[in-house]
């Protein structure tokens, strides 16, 4: 039933959107609205995609995504199903009997039965594999012929001629394997800097913004508080320097604190990352472009090249 309402709710949809569009062109105003509607869908698109995150050691990870008022991540939560109530021996001892056909209430003698008729069926298994087995080794003897002694005195002679032969196989297609390669190559490294520069824009589009870091450090030693104090700047602000090399970040606080006479290694982190939709469907608009430019002008070029080798043939 729930199958035939989304059918019936689909065709419903599918109805009214043709009937909106059969109304606006009776009225003339069809590629005008569809004019508004680009407009409009291009705005949209220029709105944001943001994720925040946020994680510590004591709350956890906190992870937000939303785009304009929809929230995209996490969804609706679904309705907490009631735990089962947990079954007693004695119902479960009646559920295994009507599992095995007996009767509801099972006495120690029934369990004796049980386990002997468990061991009586494993042996009369284990008894009929013995059986398969013998009866298989009686089929299948070994009859083999020795061969000749002319036969064995010609072996010798022909193993170096199959020698020789796999050799020269492999000289024929080592060189043929190596030139597919090549061409492989060639075919793909005109797209290379093109495909290196989109991936750089594509990333250079991700906004980290509003980075905040905060990291603990403490020992009872000061030696070896002041030791760890330096390990945490580097390793903070290295991992800032890659993002920062690689993505847009822009970071609004970056701290390490020094705790002495305690041990404590305990940090936060909260961002927020931003990627406009509009951008990245600008990005591959223009690789896809530039793509199609490089791929025509290959191939103009290997029908030059094929011209020129026909013609001095």
């Amino acid at each position: 039933m729930r199958a035939i309402k989304r059918k019936l709710k689909l065709i419903g949809i599918i109805l009214a959107v043709i009937a909106v569009i059969a109304g606006l062109i009776w009225l003339g105003i069809f590629w005008w609205t569809m004019l508004g509607l680009l407009i409009l869908i291009i705005v949209l698109l220029h709105f944001s995609v943001t994720l925040r995150l946020s994680a510590s050691r004591s709350e956890g990870i906190d992870i937000s995504a939303k785009w304009l008022f929809l929230t995209l991540y996490p969804r609706g939560k679904k309705k907490e199903t009631h735990p089962s109530e947990e079954i007693s021996s004695e119902d479960f001892d009646q559920l295994l009997a009507e599992d095995l056909g007996l009767p509801p209430d099972i006495d120690d003698d029934d369990d004796i039965v049980i386990t002997e008729l468990s061991e009586t069926t494993e042996s009369s298994e284990k008894q009929e594999e013995e059986d398969s087995d013998t009866d298989t080794g009686e089929e299948t003897s070994p009859s083999e012929e020795k061969p000749a002694e002319g036969e064995d005195a010609d072996k010798p002679d022909e193993k170096p001629e199959g020698k020789e032969k796999d050799k020269k196989e492999k000289k024929e297609k080592g060189p043929g394997k190596i030139a597919a390669i090549k061409s492989k190559i060639a075919m793909v490294k005109p797209y290379i800097p093109l495909g290196w520069k989109t991936v750089k824009k594509f990333c250079k589009a991700v906004r980290f913004q509003d980075v905040d870091l905060q990291a603990d450090v403490g020992r009872f030693d000061a030696h070896e508080a002041a030791i760890y104090y330096g390990i945490a700047q580097r390793a903070m602000f290295s991992i800032l320097s890659k993002i920062g090399m690689i993505f847009t970040l822009k970071v609004k606080q970056a701290e390490v604190r020094c705790h002495f006479c305690e041990n404590k290694l305990d940090g936060s982190a909260r961002l927020t990352v931003r990627v406009r939709p509009s951008t990245m469907i600008a990005i591959a608009f223009c690789a896809g472009v530039n793509f199609l430019i490089i791929f025509l002008r290959e191939r103009r070029k290997k029908k030059k090249a094929a011209k020129a080798n026909a013609a001095a043939a």
